[in-house]
């Protein structure tokens, strides 16, 4: 197969696994209006959080790489650096938090409930070995 037609035929693959509301303007313009109403008006808000996250998170993996893998030295300013970065998510988790109407103490004390449950007496390299197999 030649590699202009395998670059095809992939694209077609992808396209015929995405939803439709990936795919639609209008069904996605009808998508963001319907979780405006069931987020009080807090879509912008919520989206902005999530999205935010996730780049904040990545500047915080990539000075964490840089001290791992490129000879960043860590010292206080590289450590200075990874709280103001850490302190970016925190930002944008109190955001998603506002955004959901939940107060950050309920955030906190639902994953301790799900951590308890699947590590009841602590963390175990069994869990994630069954984790890793389901």
């Amino acid at each position: 197969m030649k590699v202009e037609e395998y670059f095809i035929n992939y694209c077609n693959y992808v396209d015929s696994v995405t939803s439709k509301t990936s795919r639609q303007d209008s069904l996605f313009t009808e998508r963001m209006q319907e979780l405006s109403k069931l987020l009080n008006g807090n879509f912008a808000r919520f989206d902005n959080a999530v999205t935010g996250l996730a780049g904040e998170a990545g500047e915080v993996a990539d000075v964490w790489k840089k001290i791992k893998f490129m000879g960043m030295e860590y010292n206080d300013e590289a450590r200075d650096k990874l709280v103001k970065e850490l302190g970016d998510v925190c930002w944008y988790l109190m955001s998603a938090a506002t955004a959901l109407g939940v107060p950050l103490e309920e955030i906190i004390n639902q994953n301790i409930e799900k951590l308890k449950s699947r590590h009841p007496h602590g963390f175990s390299s069994a869990y994630m070995q069954h984790k890793k197999g389901a």
